[in-house]
This record gives structure tokens, sequence and C-alpha cells, in this order.
């Protein structure tokens, strides 16, 4: 996976974060669930980026 893949997908998840808060309000446990997913992606790029 590249920078630009990763980068996407980030914002893919974002969206999909932003989507859910609005929908079910942000203490939703599906919005916890999703701000992780997002978070994971976001670790994932501060790897990709300091390798």
């Amino acid at each position: 996976m590249n920078n630009k893949d990763i980068q996407d997908e980030m914002e893919r998840q974002r969206r999909i974060l932003h989507q859910l808060a609005d929908e079910y309000g942000f203490l939703d446990q599906r919005v916890l669930v999703q701000s992780q997913k997002l978070d994971e992606w976001l670790n994932e790029y501060e790897r990709y980026k300091n390798a």
C-alpha cells in the first residue's frame, strides 16, 4: 500500500465517521468504533511516513 492509498482510505473512513456522527450523534457506539478505525489508519499513515 502506498501513501496515496493510505490517504484515500483515511479520507473514506473520515467521511463514514462524519456520516455516522450526523445520523447517530458523537457518543453512539457505531461512531466510537468508526473513530477507532480512523485512528488505526492515521497510525498506519504515521508509520508509513516514518519508515
